[in-house]
């Protein structure tokens, strides 16, 4: 695999989705009819590109958006399952998608480049994705559901060269049930949010020794970073955290509650927005992205 790096996409056609303006001085531009968005990521260039689900467990129903502020839309690619965590990576977004992590071209082409037969265990539930020092990427398992809450999970390792290995996982450390969100902003860590626990962690990519360094966050889910500030978005709770973090410390406030099961969020590259997907999960079409201002 070549070295990895963020860079410029090409524009593609249009098709548009109707959007909501709220009247808030902090929320922008809402783009609704989005049916259980999951993930935002921003390219440096301010591009915007989001997972939508559609039905959980529909196949084929699946799209990569891009989305900006105007409320506008474009379809990338669709015939995907159940996309969720995406990054973007010279040109080609990667995402995971049930039991696999797809390529996406920008010209809408989809195709494997992890299946169940890539990793050193079966997979329940692949959730995020995230890239690090070195172009190694991450990839969070939430494990599997038991009495509603998910336990089980793993985060698994990438090389450059596709090999495939578990960083950690549940079964040999009790209270790390159901990673989520991951996030590198030090080398040498990986910042996981648990979307059991509402524990954020962090875990030493050289000891696999993993630190608890806040709680609290119910459904953990995404993770942002700008500016020294680490924002969360907590799924089940309906709210955004921000606080100003340093290796292990971190004492977050809300930035914002009211949401609507908040997913995998994202910070546009001029600092200015918090991109948060809402699932509405307990409406079988629900669902929209909206802008919350933080500059």
């Amino acid at each position: 695999m070549k070295k990895i790096k963020l860079t410029l996409v090409k524009k593609i056609s249009l098709i548009y989705l109707s959007c909501l303006l709220f009247n808030s001085s902090s929320i922008g531009s809402t783009l609704d009819q989005i049916i259980n968005p999951e993930s935002a990521f921003s390219t440096p260039d301010n591009r915007i590109f989001v997972s939508e689900i559609g039905g959980f467990g529909v196949k084929n129903d699946g799209r990569i958006l891009e989305v900006f502020k105007d409320g506008r839309a474009e379809v990338i690619a669709s015939g995907l399952n159940d996309p969720k965590g995406l990054i973007v990576v010279e040109n080609i977004i990667y995402v995971t998608d049930v039991d696999e992590i797809k390529k996406v071209t920008l010209s809408g082409k989809v195709s494997t480049w992890l299946g169940p037969k890539n990793f050193p265990k079966k997979t329940a539930f692949l959730n995020d994705i995230a890239i690090g020092q070195d172009n190694i990427i991450y990839i969070s398992d939430s494990g599997n559901k038991e009495d509603g809450m998910r336990k089980g999970g793993a985060v698994f390792q990438v090389s450059t060269d596709k090999e495939v290995t578990i960083l950690v996982e549940n079964r040999n450390n009790p209270d790390f049930l159901a990673p989520n969100g991951l996030l590198v902003i030090d080398p040498n860590y990986l910042l996981v949010a648990d979307f059991t626990t509402g524990i954020l962690s962090r875990i030493s990519l050289k000891s696999k020794k993993i630190e608890k360094i806040a709680e609290g966050f119910g459904g953990g889910d995404g993770l942002a970073y700008y500016g020294e500030k680490l924002y969360i978005s907590d799924w089940r709770g309906g709210k955004i955290w921000s606080g100003t973090i340093n290796g292990t410390q971190y004492n977050p406030e809300i930035l914002k509650d009211g949401f609507v099961n908040p997913a995998d969020i994202c910070i546009t590259s001029d600092g200015r927005n918090i991109v948060i997907p809402e699932m509405m999960f307990e409406k079988s079409d629900g669902g929209r992205v909206s802008f919350l201002s933080i500059n």
